[in-house]
């Protein structure tokens, strides 16, 4: 196997494994919580808001 084609492979597996890293994240952050059977709700294992001080 040429170098130039196993440069290619090993981007492409890089590409591949980072994409799914990015895709767990966004998934996870779009639906917090223990997970998708519990039926726990969201707001209740989220930490509260803070609200900024007004002067």
């Amino acid at each position: 196997m040429s170098p130039q084609v196993q440069t290619l492979l090993a981007l492409a597996l890089v590409a591949l494994a980072a994409t799914g890293l990015v895709w767990r994240a966004i998934v996870r952050r779009n639906h917090p919580g223990c997970g998708h059977d519990c039926s726990c709700p969201a707001s209740a294992l989220r930490p509260p808001v803070k609200q900024p001080r007004r002067p």
